[in-house]
């Protein structure tokens, strides 16, 4: 009996070591493996936090099929840039040294720096699978990447949604790195993408490398004139058109100082694009014609003082009836499918219902339904940057139970729109109207800066001068739609959805 009791006692605790032990492999695996899957390497990235979902996008590119493969290899790109000017931002001091204007640095200095930079690299390298080096410069050298996850990318997805993205990222990268060669970079930037989504970002670019001064348009000042006027078009209300003019003379003096005794700097053309970086205090009189002085720029570099006579504004109203139907960056109508309960190139959100979202057939046509039963959630995301100006339009109809957002715009982390539409009623953003929501109708949400937005109900202005609100919810940039929370029951259903 007690050789029975003893051998009972060894055998439970043979098996405990042996659970205790699977319990710390399987814990060790969970360690190595965290961070393994794109979700979580891509809220890494969201949180600024570029090596650690660099290690995990290296983990996923071994095992990717060539679907996946795309977004692995477009948020590589992504944080690797990200990581690169972080990295400059760190070591500043270092770079500086290496830069070519220090000519008069101990070698002694540089060649630590380089060696503390080389060492630092490589570590980084290996552990993320980056290609990160240092590259030397007039005035300071740079950290970027040389260009394998990018390069990588264009010859396996040739033709994919996410290369506009990518090429915009070089964009900013130049505006850090050759803020001379800016101009020149957004021309050919534009003629790649005439209806550009960042048609807002590359315009603030324009204006801002303009006001710095010094910049070439490299032969595509007429170009960079185009962008302002198409964006004048699109945009007539835009802070950024206030401050726009056109010379009405030819060939008229730019000066160094408000007044005629000014030293002149430069000349203007008839009809050359200008930006209104000042505007003297006072009026001035010159000949029959008293008006202001105003100190402005060129997209050829010229900065300078000009005579307000020689200023004519642009005439938006004109602009915005001869320019063309602009197109949308998103243009779903919801016809294609990655399955039953997931529309093509959208994501359901954390802890998402997925059987709550489906589709009814219209014909040709597919009509996206929400149905969450209370307790559950339900939502559709799409990552895309939304830029300052934006519009976003949908056309869709509530059908029972508490509320659901129809939309929502995230342009920073929990600083959103969000269109949420319930019984007789819609809410933007915190301000609620009545409307007979059941009936369809098209919403259409338009901002010309990101800070006040305005809400058409089929054509019809309903609500303006709306801000954004910190929300939660919302967390990620880009767009949800059809988002139903856990605490009432959803019924809806919208035909499409459109941005740009």
């Amino acid at each position: 009996m007690i050789y029975e009791r003893e051998t009972a006692v060894r055998r439970f605790a043979v098996i405990a070591a042996a659970v205790a032990v699977l319990c710390v492999i399987v814990f060790l695996i969970s360690l190595l493996f965290r961070g393994g899957n794109m979700e979580s390497a891509i809220d890494a990235y969201d949180d600024e936090r570029y090596q650690s979902s660099l290690v995990a996008l290296k983990k996923l590119a071994a095992t990717a099929d060539y679907e996946s493969g795309e977004k692995v290899l477009y948020y590589r790109c992504k944080a690797v840039n990200a990581l690169a000017a972080e990295l400059e931002a760190d070591y500043a001091d270092e770079l500086k040294l290496l830069g070519g204007e220090n000519r008069d640095v101990n070698p002694a200095a540089r060649e630590k720096a380089g060696k503390k930079l080389e060492k630092k690299l490589k570590k980084i390298n290996e552990r993320t699978g980056a290609d990160l080096e240092v590259f030397p410069d007039a005035k300071r050298a740079r950290i970027l990447p040389r260009g394998r996850f990018y390069e990588e990318f264009l010859s396996r997805y040739k033709g994919s949604r996410y290369i506009e993205d990518l090429d915009f990222d070089g964009i900013r990268s130049l505006m850090r790195t050759e803020p001379d060669k800016l101009l020149n970079a957004i021309g050919n930037f534009y003629m790649k993408y005439p209806n550009t989504f960042y048609l807002s970002s590359i315009v603030k670019m324009i204006f801002e490398s303009m006001r710095g001064g010094a910049v070439s348009a490299d032969g595509k000042e007429e170009l960079a004139k185009g962008i302002i006027m198409a964006y004048g078009a699109k945009y007539p209300t835009s802070s950024e058109i206030q401050r726009i003019y056109l010379c009405s003379g030819n060939d008229v003096n730019l000066r160094n100082s408000p007044g005629t005794d000014g030293e002149i700097v430069g000349k203007v053309k008839a009809d050359e694009i200008l930006i209104q970086l000042e505007k003297s205090m006072d009026t001035f009189q010159i000949g029959d014609v008293r008006d202001y002085w105003y100190r402005v720029a060129t997209p050829a570099g010229l900065r300078g003082w000009i005579f307000g006579k020689f200023l004519r504004p642009l005439d938006v109203a004109a602009l915005a009836a001869a320019a063309p139907s602009q197109a949308w960056t998103v243009d779903d109508h919801f016809t294609e499918w990655d399955d039953s309960n997931t529309p093509k190139n959208w994501l359901h959100t954390a802890n998402a219902e997925k059987s709550s979202i489906s589709f009814s057939q219209h014909g040709d046509a597919k009509i996206i339904k929400l149905n969450c039963p209370r307790g559950r959630t339900a939502g559709l995301f799409r990552r895309f940057d939304s830029g300052n100006a934006f519009t976003i339009k949908a056309r869709a109809r509530f059908i029972a139970g508490g509320s659901f957002v129809l939309f929502a715009c995230c342009l920073n982390p929990g600083l959103v729109y969000y269109l949420q539409l319930r019984d007789e009623e819609i809410d933007l953003s915190g301000r609620r109207i009545p409307l007979h929501t059941s009936d369809w109708h098209e919403y259409t949400l338009e901002s010309d800066d990101g800070r006040q937005a305005k809400l058409m109900v089929d054509g019809e202005v309903i609500l303006s001068r709306i801000p954004p609100v910190n929300d939660a919810r919302f967390s990620a940039r880009g767009i949800y739609c059809l988002y139903s929370p856990d605490d009432e029951a959803s019924l809806g259903e919208m035909e499409y959805l459109k941005t740009r």
